[in-house]
């Protein structure tokens, strides 16, 4: 019994995390329409803890002009891989609706939203397999 509410949990957590990582791509793909494809300078990134002890996400911080006005802001739709270099360019989309919002025009269906998936679907499996044993 306990390891179905774990499981049940998991699925949540799963369901949860798959949706607000799709609403994401959905953003993207509707900006991508109207945005802007400015170049951008990494001026860094931004750690935000990961769960796990001692292990943090890094998502790039990046420094772009519109209009002849500077800002500086975290990359919406990191994917969370490997760090991007202090003073390296990238393209970034930004839409004038929401200029200190900018994404990754790489970015889309990433590693998080994969992951949610996939454990959505192993949840529902051993959910399955546990209701079949009772």
């Amino acid at each position: 019994m306990v390891w179905m509410l774990v499981t049940a949990g998991v699925l949540v957590t799963s369901l949860v995390t798959a949706a607000r990582e799709r609403r994401r791509n959905v953003t993207l793909r509707q900006i991508r329409r109207r945005a802007l494809n400015l170049p951008a300078e990494v001026i860094g990134n931004s750690a935000a803890a990961s769960g796990k002890p001692g292990a943090y996400f890094l998502t790039p911080v990046v420094r772009y002009r519109i209009d002849g006005k500077r800002y500086e802001a975290e990359i919406v739709n990191a994917s969370y891989g490997r760090p991007a270099d202090a003073g390296s360019s990238m393209t970034v989309l930004v839409s004038p609706d929401s200029p200190y919002s900018p994404m990754d025009p790489h970015g889309g269906l990433g590693a998080t939203l994969r992951g949610a998936l996939v454990t959505a679907a192993l949840s529902t499996l051993l959910l399955a397999w546990q209701l079949t044993l009772r």
